[in-house]
This record gives C-alpha cells, sequence and structure tokens, in this order.
C-alpha cells in the first residue's frame, strides 16, 4: 500500500540558492519588500473599491534596522500559515476566471525570504483591512517561525529587518534612498522615508504628452548624462523613453537601460526586451504584460514578448521618420555621431538596415551622399579602395559620372545590400567597366603613338602590364593603372612573399610558379594629358621605357596598390637613367 509524504524544503539550502544563484546582490531584499508592499496596496483597493491612500514607508536606525511598512491588505492568522510559512505560496497566484491576475508584481512567493540575506530573523506586524486581529510572525533561517497576537498595530504590514553583520551598509538612509528610485522610481503607491515628506518616487505615468525638453531634463537626472534626442515609447506592451546617447558607443554593450515590470525595476540589460540594434540608446521603460523569469530579473521569451520588440522597433522607427521630415539637422546630428556603429549593426540586422539606410552617409564623386540620395541617383559604380577612389574621381567628376567610396568598414556590404534590395543600377568597378569612363582614340592617333606603346609594353613587361592608350578627363591625369582581380590576388602574394622568409616564402613560391599564365593588367595612357602628347612625338625607345616606368610606379601608388621592392628599384634606376639623359652622365 502507498503513503503520500511531503517534501522537505532546507532552507539553508533555499537561501544559497537564493544568494549564489537566483539573486545578483543582496540588495534585492529592497525590490521584494517594495514589490509585496504595492501588491498589498493593489489587493486592499480591489476588496475596498474608492479607497485609494496607499503608501508605503520606510524607517531606518542607521547601521541596525530598518522597518518597512505598508497600508495594503494586511493578512489574517490564517493567511499568515498559508501565505508567510509555505515557500513557494503567493497570495498573488489565485485564479481569476481561470487565469493569474495581472496587476500583481509577484508570483512565485518566495520573494520575502531575500531578507534573510541582510537579516538573521523576519519580523512581519500585520493587521488585515478586512477586519480581525492582529499578529507578529518571526522567521528564522532554520526554518523556525513563531506566531502571537499584538495589539496596537494598525492596518497593513510592517517588515522589521535587523542587520546582520557586514550588510549594515545596507540599512543607511542614503542607501535606502538610492535603492529604492532605483528599483521603485516608476513605482505607482508613493514611497516615503519616515519623517520626509517628500516622495522618493514620482514620474509621469505616459509620456507621449511630455515636452521634449522635459523628457531629455528628466533623463539627464536619471541617467546622469545628456542625451541627442528622447523618444517617447508608448505601445500596448510598452511605454516609458528611449535615449539617443551622444557619444559613439560599442554594439557590444547591452547594459545601462531602466527596464520595469510593473513599475518595479527588472533588469539594466536590454538582452531580451530591446532589439539587437538598440545599442545606441539608454531606455527607460515600464510594461505590464510581460511574464518576468523566476529571479524578476529578465522576461519569458514568447509571443508577447516578440510583440513588444516590434512595436519599440516601430515607435523608434517612426520617430526617425518624422525627424527626417520637421528636423533633419538633428537626424543628421544622430546619424553623425553613430554612423560607424549603425554600419557595423545594419550588415547583419535588416531591421536596423531598413530604420537607418536612407540616413547613413558614404562618399562618392558627387561629395557625401545619404542612403535615400543614392536611391534616387541612378547609374552608380562603387569601388573598394579608398586610394583608387580618390585617383578615379576626378575622372568621374569631369564626366558627370557617379562613384561611390566602399573602402571604408561596412560600406561595400550596405551598398550591395542597398543596390540588390531595392534594384538599383549600381554595381562594382571592374576593370571592364573602365571603359565607360574612357574614350577610344582614332586608328591615326594609335597609329602616332605606335613607338610610345611598343616601348612602353616592353618596359612594362617584367609586371605583368601591358600599355593601353585612351582619352579621359581630367587631362593633369596622365596615367590610370587598372587590373583583374586575379593580378590583384598575385600582387598580393608577390608583396608577401617580399616580406616574408623561410617555409612560408617557400609556400608562396610554389603557388606563384604554379601560375601557368598570368593575365594581364593595364596601363592606361591619357592622351589628353600634355605628359603623353609629348611622349608620343618621342623617338627614343630608351626614354619613353623610362619615363613610362616612372609613370607606372606613380599610377601604382596613386591607386593605393602595394608595391614589390623590384618596382621600387625600377623607378629609382628610371630616375637616374633621365636625368643622364638630360644632364649627361657624371664625371667621374
Amino acid at each position: 500500500m502507498s503513503h503520500t509524504y511531503h517534501f522537505q524544503v532546507n532552507l539553508g539550502g533555499m537561501l544559497d540558492v537564493l544568494s549564489n544563484h537566483l539573486y545578483k546582490s543582496p540588495d534585492v531584499f529592497l525590490r521584494e519588500l517594495l514589490q509585496n508592499g504595492v501588491d498589498a496596496v493593489t489587493l486592499r483597493q480591489k476588496e475596498q473599491p474608492g479607497w485609494n491612500g496607499g503608501r508605503l514607508t520606510i524607517a531606518v536606525e542607521p547601521g541596525r534596522r530598518l522597518i518597512f511598512r505598508d497600508n495594503g491588505a494586511g493578512l489574517s492568522e490564517e493567511g499568515i500559515h498559508r501565505f508567510l510559512a509555505v515557500i513557494g505560496q503567493s497570495s498573488k497566484t489565485e485564479l481569476v476566471n481561470g487565469k493569474l491576475p495581472e496587476d500583481y508584481i509577484g508570483r512565485f512567493g518566495i520573494g520575502l525570504l531575500s531578507c534573510f540575506m541582510v537579516s538573521d530573523s523576519i519580523v512581519v506586524h500585520t493587521r488585515p483591512a478586512a477586519g480581525g486581529p492582529a499578529h507578529v510572525w518571526t522567521g528564522l533561517p532554520d526554518g523556525t517561525y513563531t506566531l502571537e497576537p499584538l495589539e496596537g498595530c494598525p492596518v497593513g504590514t510592517a517588515v522589521i529587518l535587523t542587520a546582520k553583520p557586514g550588510m549594515e551598509h545596507y540599512f543607511l538612509k542614503d542607501e535606502i534612498e538610492e535603492l529604492v528610485r532605483y528599483y521603485g522610481l516608476a513605482l505607482p503607491v508613493p514611497v516615503y522615508l519616515d519623517g520626509n515628506p517628500e516622495r522618493l518616487n514620482s514620474i509621469p505615468a505616459d509620456f507621449s504628452g511630455v515636452s521634449r525638453s522635459q523628457l531629455l531634463a528628466f533623463g539627464q537626472w536619471l541617467f546622469d548624462e545628456e542625451f541627442l534626442e528622447a523618444i517617447p515609447i508608448q505601445t500596448n506592451h510598452i511605454s516609458g523613453v528611449a535615449y539617443v546617447l551622444s557619444y559613439p558607443t560599442d554594439p557590444s554593450v547591452k547594459r545601462g537601460h531602466r527596464i520595469y515590470l510593473k513599475q518595479m525595476l527588472l533588469t539594466e540589460q536590454g538582452n531580451t526586451l530591446l532589439p539587437p540594434w538598440a545599442f545606441f540608446l539608454r531606455c527607460f521603460l515600464n510594461t505590464r504584460s510581460l511574464r518576468p523569469t523566476a529571479s524578476r530579473e529578465d522576461f519569458y521569451e514568447d509571443e508577447e514578448l516578440a510583440a513588444a520588440r516590434g512595436e519599440f522597433a516601430a515607435a523608434v522607427r517612426d520617430h526617425l521618420a518624422r525627424l527626417s521630415q520637421d528636423d533633419p539637422d538633428r537626424l543628421r546630428g544622430i546619424v553623425s555621431v553613430h554612423a560607424q556603429a549603425i554600419k557595423a549593426m545594419a550588415v547583419w540586422d535588416a531591421e536596423l538596415f531598413g530604420l537607418f539606410i536612407d540616413y547613413l552617409p558614404f562618399e562618392t564623386s558627387e561629395g557625401t551622399m545619404t542612403g535615400a540620395a543614392l536611391k534616387r541617383a541612378g547609374e552608380a559604380f562603387w569601388v573598394n579602395s579608398v586610394p583608387k577612389f580618390k585617383q578615379l574621381k576626378p575622372i568621374f567628376m569631369a564626366q558627370g559620372r557617379l562613384l561611390i567610396c566602399t573602402g571604408y568598414t561596412s560600406d561595400q556590404e550596405l551598398i550591395q545590400s542597398l543596390a540588390g534590395r531595392f534594384d538599383l543600377p549600381i554595381q562594382p568597378l571592374h576593370e571592364d567597366s573602365m571603359f565607360e569612363v574612357m574614350e577610344d582614340v582614332t586608328l591615326a592617333e594609335q597609329r602616332r603613338a605606335d613607338t610610345l606603346l611598343r616601348a612602353a609594353d616592353q618596359a612594362l613587361r617584367p609586371f605583368d602590364c601591358q600599355a593601353q592608350l585612351r582619352r579621359f578627363l581630367p587631362a593633369d591625369l596622365p596615367t590610370l593603372y587598372a587590373m583583374s582581380d586575379e593580378v590583384q590576388f598575385l600582387r598580393q602574394l608577390q608583396s608577401a612573399q617580399d616580406m616574408s622568409g623561410g617555409i612560408f616564402s617557400s609556400a608562396l613560391s610554389s603557388m606563384l610558379s604554379s601560375v601557368e599564365e598570368r593575365p594581364l593588367a593595364s596601363l592606361y595612357l591619357n592622351l589628353n594629358s600634355p605628359i603623353v602628347q609629348r611622349m608620343v612625338t618621342m623617338d627614343s625607345p630608351e626614354l619613353l621605357s623610362g619615363m613610362t616606368q616612372v609613370l607606372y610606379v606613380q599610377a601604382l601608388l596613386a591607386g593605393g596598390h602595394p608595391l614589390r621592392g623590384g618596382e621600387l628599384k625600377t623607378m629609382n634606376r628610371a630616375l637616374l637613367e633621365l636625368l643622364e639623359h638630360t644632364t649627361g652622365p657624371e664625371a667621374p
């Protein structure tokens, strides 16, 4: 025959779980007291419609004792045995119409035990508002408790804690004030220090009607820093303010927020409620309908949480859209501060990309242009090298074409995404595309330059490069170097080999030797240039060869290409030959 037995709870082990695993700091004891006090006031308001005199009062004997009092519903003797003496049982978890009530903060019935983290005893004085005698309940960490009748106790509950060694700093007025404002700033029930008429928690319930200057002043007071912008948040799930930081920040930073559940601080982390891109925001938010975890320090991941995230993103997006119409200068100021971090996140975060791409700046041949301007720009090319962009910029400017520089972190990925998502005629500038910014020369001009081209090809052969004659603007740019991706890869290998030694150098040599036929790069000679025009009239292959090699190295430098050791030596040798040609050989 089977028997039914009850689990035996080791309270000492339970306290170890609370202090080392469930709660992050002993100061949460005050959060739990605030929570229980507000819930007691809420219950009395339910039981006594029309009563609205709820308040919480804290008396402190510095370094020794704390009395936390509420004038809420209180507990009867039956309620004391049911809710204070049974771990895990909460007066707030009674079903109402088949559902848990949504207007209570607490759910798990273990919060009062957190007081054992700072006190070796928990003394509770309580009188029920519904009528009946008062009692004093005393609980100890060994799992025992006493219950006695009490005279002269007002309606409500008082929790009396005595500081245990090492926890005296939690029993100081300044510390209590700071913790009340930290955890309970948004609570709907006023909290007072005994003897002080000034309420410790007082903020508006709805921020949508508060002016921008007032929101910014509140944010400066709350977070002790100035912000660029205040974004009111008022949705089905959340309310509060999102503040835009006035300095660049690391996307990995997720702390520093104030996120409340039913006006009680839940977390400083934005990992669950906030989208990943909210790193440039500092948020003060309250929610009533999301579910907390057992420690009440985060939210459960569910459909409601996903909906709240979506609402937050929509509220921020709508605010920025209004700014773009009403105050575009302010929006540009925000983006200018956070552009690099936003770009880095927008590369992989589609939501952030959609939110900011219209406002993000990109360097182009027509100056800085936003994503919105690029959508309207028509055909454009992009090049992922800053030096090469600077080399090509005057050509594109002279011809009225648009070139985008994607040589900065994240820009290439963003431009590619911009072109792909909005079907824009923006493409990379390959060597084949170079013909679109150049004019072919006539057959007669090609024939007149035959001596130059043959000398140039001879001079460039060691560098896997060939000369081509074209016309392009501006005229003061004599040459332009272009190479295929294969040539670029080979040049990188050759540069690495020049700087390395040993086994690694041998491996690179093996890779280079396996290339059967190296593709050619091109050095475009600009027939509009006075220098090239003068070279066409020269008939000295030696002189033309030296000048071509100098122009070749100059084009490499202008395009930001890595130089190999042999190329530097070639330029120096060519310069010496040119000097000898013009001045004669140096006297012995």
